[in-house]
């Protein structure tokens, strides 16, 4: 049996999601599709417009079968950590046979071999990266720099946009399963629109645009998401879960940032090269995130990574918690033929499976206990921004059950 894997985080889940879902089932003929989707800080260090539960649903009505969470110790992490921790919860369910992933390119071939570059970061590639990053580029743009300069290409060639969201990711799914030698085939996807595109293109809206209309309350947004999704955040936020943004924790995360001393502040993931000392001073001088993020931002440093060490700060992610590989399974939802692929799991499976997160601590390692509990601190930080008092409950990993159409 062909099934596929597919790594997101349907913040929310839209029209090109469903198209991403529908091209990759018909271009390797799975017959089963198993997500693993962020928790509820993600990739950029924003809060999930709404929960974990809620986004499985999206996806479980759009056509997946099985969905897993992705940790929020790889949900919140830059594109390799993030690919790393998608990519090796699927190889080890031990029945996917695809992966597929956007990009801006189809030209799959050239990014595998861009993939083992690398992965090989020989000489000539780490004095030419070290290079542009004493320029002041960031890490993503001094990388395809590099690529440029090692594989003497064109101007036109796609390699000068491997500095684009999608391509980042697509390049980090190869690296992750070229380094596992692994025989999961991936499917290429060409992205319809652009990851952070405010305007629609061809009826498609990027995420980044439903949520700035969602925020806006524009009703606009009706119109770039399935029905389905249509109504599962008009319920949440009719219950007042959502939508959740920065700005609804902004405040939270100043506080605790004000609470810590620059030694506190070094024990937190990424935090290095003095940066706790510039943080903390930052932080007395910004009245809200936004202008603390503008603040430490440079060439190198760039917005989006210093707005994700922010929420590391908030949550308590600390650098014992920088493992590699995932620790367990965690199920959030399931449909008939999603629990046929749980059954296969068991008995192929690499990693403990956990459907009830209480009896989870009774399946994992010590330093799983502890992702498992970052998770769940994660989530109740989170659930203190719904707009609703009465449903920020705390301990909602302990007491919520997978989602089951």
């Amino acid at each position: 049996m062909k099934v596929l894997g597919v790594i997101a985080e349907y913040n929310p889940f839209h029209f090109g999601h469903y198209y991403h879902l529908q091209k990759a089932k018909e271009l390797t003929g799975a017959s089963a599709v198993i997500c693993i989707i962020g928790s509820s800080f993600l990739q950029r260090g924003e809060p999930a417009l709404v929960d974990k539960w809620a986004r499985c649903q999206m996806a479980l009505h759009a056509g997946a079968d099985l969905i897993l969470e992705l940790p929020i110790v790889f949900s919140c992490r830059s594109a390799l950590w993030f690919a790393m921790g998608g990519v090796k919860s699927l190889a080890s369910t031990g029945i996917i046979t695809h992966l597929a992933f956007g990009a801006e390119t189809t030209d799959l071939n050239k990014m595998q071999q861009i993939a083992r570059i690398l992965n090989q970061e020989n000489s000539s590639f780490v004095k030419n990266l070290e290079k542009y990053l004493d320029l002041g580029y960031s890490y993503p743009k001094s990388r395809s720099l590099t690529l440029q300069t090692i594989l003497n290409t064109p101007e036109n060639d796609f390699i000068n946009d491997l500095d684009k969201p999608n391509n980042i990711l697509a390049l980090a799914y190869l690296q992750v399963l070229e380094s596992l030698n692994s025989k999961i085939e991936p499917v290429l996807i060409k992205r319809l629109g652009h990851y952070h595109s405010l305007q629609p293109e061809n009826g498609i809206a990027s995420a980044t645009a439903i949520r700035k209309l969602i925020l806006e309350k524009n009703p606009l947004w009706y119109k770039y998401v399935p029905e389905s999704t249509k109504e599962i955040l008009t319920l949440e936020f009719n219950q007042g879960k959502g939508p959740v943004s920065l700005q609804s924790v902004e405040q939270s995360i100043m506080a605790t940032i004000r609470r810590k001393t620059p030694k506190d502040l070094k024990n937190i993931i990424e935090v290095k090269e003095g940066l706790e000392n510039r943080i903390w001073q930052l932080a007395q001088s910004s009245g809200n995130i936004t202008s603390l993020i503008e603040k430490l931002k440079t060439k190198r440093y760039t917005y989006t990574r210093m707005q994700r060490l922010l929420t590391h700060i908030f949550i308590r992610f600390t650098n014992d918690l920088s493992i590699t590989s995932p620790e367990y399974l965690r199920v959030l939802g399931f449909n008939s033929k999603g629990q046929e692929l749980l059954q296969l799991m068991k008995t192929n499976c690499q990693l403990p499976i956990i459907t009830k997160f209480a009896q989870g601590y009774d399946q994992v390692s010590e330093i799983g206990k502890k992702v498992m509990d970052l998770e769940a601190r994660a989530t109740d930080l989170y659930t203190l921004a719904f707009p609703n008092p009465q449903v920020r409950q705390g301990r909602q990993d302990f007491y919520r059950s997978p989602i089951i159409i």
